[in-house]
């Protein structure tokens, strides 16, 4: 969304355009943090980024009518662009998955996982996770968490499940982005079971677990069975 702002600026968006949006999202911040908590310093992130992207001035934070109503939001904002090397930072401000393409993406996730089934660390994982600010794409990383774990032994298959309960139930990865990644693992077990033939065997050995540390009661399908269209082009 950042990048959507920066690109409809100037011809779409005039600088008051843009100015006007800011100031009556930080007129209603406290009402969004109902809502949404942690809505001040997203709102913060995405000021500063504007400001780099050079679509708002910087005299933008310092208006005291806007430091009035901003508060922290304002401050948090400021304090971003007052560290060292901020410009190049803040341009990557939503994370690594914020202009990397979906190969690379897919790097990160295989290098965290493999990471975490060396050094069993669930703590680092979550934070590497969190870390990408791709929620949208987590019904991959739980895909590839399956995958990863095919061809090893018990005790990291066991790991495997309890990141992913892990994740789920401190709600990094939601209950939609965890059956869209299931369902995913689903659709592609006649093909992953020909260089790996335990592959539904190890899935539903996770699928089991997983749902059996969130509390959730399953009715299990038959390894052939597909997902819905719908999950399965999400």
């Amino acid at each position: 969304m950042s990048k959507l702002l920066s690109t409809a600026h100037p011809e779409l968006l005039s600088a008051e355009h843009v100015r006007k949006g800011f100031e009556r999202l930080l007129e209603v911040v406290d009402e969004l943090e109902i809502d949404a908590p942690g809505a001040g310093n997203m709102l913060a992130s995405f000021l500063a980024r504007a400001i780099v992207d050079e679509i708002i001035p910087p005299s933008f934070l310092m208006d005291p009518y806007i430091a009035g109503i901003g508060g922290d939001v304002v401050v948090h904002a400021k304090r971003a662009l007052s560290r060292e090397h901020q410009y190049s930072r803040l341009e990557r401000v939503w994370g690594p998955g914020d202009g990397r393409t979906v190969p690379e993406l897919k790097v990160e996730i295989d290098n965290l996982l493999l990471e975490f089934l060396v050094s069993g660390d669930i703590a680092e994982a979550e934070r590497c996770v969190r870390e990408l600010q791709v929620p949208n794409f987590h019904h991959e990383l739980v895909k590839r968490a399956v995958v990863t774990i095919l061809d090893k032994s018990e005790q990291e298959q066991a790991s495997m499940v309890r990141l992913i309960s892990h994740l789920c139930e401190t709600e990094v990865v939601s209950t939609h982005q965890r059956e869209a990644g299931f369902q995913k693992i689903e659709s592609l077990l006649d093909d992953l079971s020909l260089d790996a033939p335990g592959a539904s065997t190890v899935f539903q050995f996770v699928r089991r677990e997983v749902n059996a540390k969130l509390d959730i009661v399953t009715t299990e399908q038959p390894p052939g069975d597909k997902p819905t269209p719908d999950a399965e082009n999400f």
